[in-house]
């Protein structure tokens, strides 16, 4: 195994298996298997509109109960954490409908 640090320029691939990388310089490598950690970035602008703030990898940042900065706003899923998967999202989703839940409980208790 080796670790190339140029720039690519293309990959290929036949139905869907890779078969090789062409880097910028034209110099080219066969592989079975590539692993990459892009940048995350958030590319709805709602929660940047409404002021939230953002963690330094560019997630949108919340407290346990998923919470954002801006009061009466929640955030939940990959936006909120590195650890992509259906079942963290769901999780943060059931927290956050809990909370608000509540929350307009105790609104409606309070009128």
């Amino acid at each position: 195994m080796s670790i190339h640090e140029k720039e690519i320029a293309s990959l290929k691939h036949k139905n869907g298996q890779l078969e090789h990388l062409t880097f910028k310089d034209n110099s080219t490598v066969e592989l079975k298997a590539i692993y990459a950690r892009p940048d995350f970035e958030e590319h709805c602008k709602i929660p940047e509109t409404l002021g939230c703030e953002f963690t330094e990898q560019g997630h949108i940042k919340v407290d346990m109960f998923q919470k954002t900065s801006e009061e009466g706003v929640f955030a939940i899923g990959d936006s909120t954490t590195p650890f992509r998967s259906v079942a963290n999202a769901i999780s943060a989703g059931n927290i956050a409908g809990a909370v608000l839940n509540n929350a307009m409980i105790e609104e409606e208790f309070r009128l």
